[in-house]
């Protein structure tokens, strides 16, 4: 509760929404201040709108009801998440103008301006109001070079670079209480930095390597050392510990520190002889003649003796837990509220000298420093392991389906709706419910019809993964037919995929078959720990284990494999246009398309609305990533050269293998 603004004996909100839908116990209502800004609303869910209801109430009266009070608790999150007041989406938007790109902006999202620091931040991902999750820290390359003693540590154990391979998901655990998924997009680079400080509070007895030792004797045992006992907060230069003896709050003192250096002491006698070494005021003592633990342990040791050897660590904003350390640098796909939009990022990953987890890192001084969460713990990484391995998996269709997400036309910026959708609703396809070839065909239709929708965190490798699998579906469908334009695919090609009949391969019901192994969820409405659950589900995912090692698939799967865009990677630093399309290409609808002015972007130049204000993204040039969603007058059209594309040109796009 404390970094929600509660204090941290204060007991959490009752969820609010606990009957109304079916999450963890973990997931209850966010904060006290959104609890109370909802109070009055009797139904969230339209699952359980009728419910809520009066028992006269109409059909069309439960949904109005659920509808407002989604969106109130949409206004209420929003607003308590950005500090605003007074800025809401309309509580009369319907499900159908949520996911609708061009008809409506969607809400007023959150657009803080993104940060990269490289100094003394907490490095924490996602702290703040609601702990709404924001980006992982994208470490420049430059940043990196800086600091490595070596640009390669080939041999080491636990090396990331024999597990981490494209595709993969990396959850990112105690950032912020939501979590946050980044997708990798190839396997890392390993380089060795100097120094690796952590501000993380140390297992007991642990030694941080910047500690120092030094001598000291005393005349007898009647003379103090200087030394007292402090609580956490006073050990810190500035704490106010005086005598040491005054604890804040009744707390427990933790630490053994340097509080009196008396003339002609032992301590002051050191510093004579030493003044290169001073011993200075709050200076923690760490160990005595050998022992650690904590502080009366430590003072019973010397006062055993008159002489002793102690080890004293300085205090700063962090310690150093190691040094030369191997740093995994791994290129990543995400989303976050404080990103303008889907983009590759460069996230630099260590495993954790002490606790053996995978942990995020970011530069500081000469080293680099471990995230610290929001309860004070490091930042976990959690890493799944895809079913495919670099022989597996198709890099061209994979690059591809990454590409399209990247360039989309439409808005991809970070969605508040999409976060309260995922909030309410299941995210999870069964597979027992689409048995049939129809309704696989019918799945694959709406899974393809979502991949509009602006994203959270957690859509980015759902809708990468989703897309791959259509695309491959359809190469192998063309593989095999030979189509001797292999790579291009027709309506007439398309349409006859669709339909299963007698010894015919549909592509539609291979991709939802594919979907309902691999990745069985709704991408516009998962939250990190239900994908990281629905995927561990399936059967075909890893848990990254260091104990156990790679697993069998990916055990002669080496990253020096000499794949595509590098070490078994996809690299979208640049954005190469398709081969063209045929002559004679045509959308769903059967309208002639074209390539826009990006000569990527499929569109028909038809009038498929009324003119209006729309919301998309512009491409500035060739290989140019395309420009954050501005609100611009839209005049109707698809296109022609670059703007909104309807629905059948995208679907049509979605289906290319080339």
């Amino acid at each position: 509760g404390a970094h929600c603004g509660l204090p941290a004996s204060q007991p959490q909100p009752q969820p609010l929404m606990a009957a109304a839908v079916r999450k963890p116990a973990s997931m209850a209502s966010p904060t006290a201040a959104v609890a109370m800004s909802l109070s009055s609303v009797t139904a969230i869910s339209p699952k359980t709108a009728s419910a809520a209801g009066s028992p006269s109430s109409s059909p069309a009266d439960s949904r109005r009801q659920a509808a407002v009070g989604a969106a109130a608790f949409s206004a209420a999150l929003y607003a308590h998440s950005s500090g605003r007041s007074g800025s809401s989406p309309d509580p009369s938007s319907s499900e159908d103008d949520m996911v609708e790109e061009h008809t409506t902006t969607e809400g007023r999202p959150v657009e803080p301006t993104v940060t990269e620091s490289h100094g003394d931040s907490d490095l924490a991902v996602g702290r703040g109001h609601l702990a709404i999750p924001q980006a992982a820290l994208s470490v420049d390359q430059a940043a990196v070079r800086q600091r490595l003693k070596a640009p390669e540590r080939p041999n080491v154990e636990n090396d990331l670079r024999d597990f981490i391979r494209a595709g993969d998901v990396l959850n990112y655990l105690g950032g912020n209480r939501w979590g946050h998924v980044v997708m990798a997009l190839g396997s890392p680079k390993a380089y060795e930095v100097p120094v690796l400080y952590s501000a993380e509070a140390l297992p007991a007895g642990t030694i941080p390597f910047d500690a120092f030792a030094v001598t000291l004797r005393r005349t007898s045992s009647e003379e103090p050392w200087g030394f007292a006992f402090v609580t956490e907060e006073e050990s810190k230069p500035g704490g106010g510990a005086g005598s040491g003896h005054h604890h804040h709050h009744n707390q427990e003192p933790t630490h053994l520190v340097v509080k009196q250096l008396l003339p002609g002491g032992p301590l002051e006698a050191w510093n004579a002889v030493h003044p290169d070494h001073r011993i200075r005021l709050d200076d923690r003592v760490v160990e005595v003649n050998g022992v650690r633990g904590g502080p009366q342990e430590l003072l019973r040791a010397a006062e055993a003796s008159d002489a002793v050897e102690v080890k004293l660590w300085r205090w700063s904003d962090a310690a150093v837990l190691s040094y030369n350390v191997p740093v995994y640098a791994v290129e990543v796909l995400q989303s976050a509220s404080n990103m303008r939009d889907i983009a590759e990022s460069t996230v630099c990953l260590v495993v954790h000298p002490l606790r053996k987890i995978i942990c995020p890192v970011g530069p500081l001084r000469d080293g680099f420093r471990i995230s610290i969460g929001h309860m004070g713990g490091p930042v976990q990484v959690q890493v799944l392991l895809s079913p495919l391995d670099n022989a597996s998996l198709d890099f061209s269709l994979f690059r591809l389906a990454v590409q399209e997400v990247v360039r989309a036309p439409h808005d991809s910026k970070w969605s508040m709706r999409t976060a309260v959708r995922s909030y309410l609703r299941n995210a999870e396809i069964r597979p027992e419910r689409y048995q049939q070839a129809r309704k696989k065909m019918k799945l694959g239709s709406r899974l393809s019809e979502r991949w509009a929708a602006r994203p959270i965190c957690s859509t980015v490798p759902a809708r990468v993964w989703q897309k791959y699998f259509l695309k491959r579906a359809y190469k192998e469908r063309s593989d095999a037919n030979s189509s001797p334009q292999r790579g291009v695919i027709s309506c007439s090609t398309l349409c006859h995929s669709m339909t299963p009949t007698a010894g015919n391969f549909s592509a539609e019901a291979a991709f939802a078959d594919d979907v309902l192994r691999y990745m069985p969820v709704r991408d516009d409405r998962v939250l990190p720990e239900d994908l990281v659950a629905i995927l561990m589900g399936t059967g075909h995912w890893d848990l990254l284990s260091l104990d156990d090692g790679p697993p069998s698939r990916r055990r002669m799967d080496r990253a020096g494999s000499a794949r595509p865009g590098g070490a078994g990677g996809v690299s979208i630093n640049t954005l190469a246009p398709r081969a063209g399309l045929p002559v004679g290409s045509f959308n769903r609808d059967g309208a002639p398309v074209h390539l826009g002015a990006d000569q990527f972007t499929v569109y028909c130049g038809l009038q498929v609305s009324r003119p209006k204000k729309a919301t998309a993204r512009m491409f500035v040039g060739d290989g140019e990533p395309p420009q954050p969603a501005t609100r611009f007058a839209w005049d109707g059209r698809c296109g022609p050269l670059q703007g909104p594309q309807c629905s059948s040109c995208r679907w049509f796009e979605d289906r290319l293998t080339s």
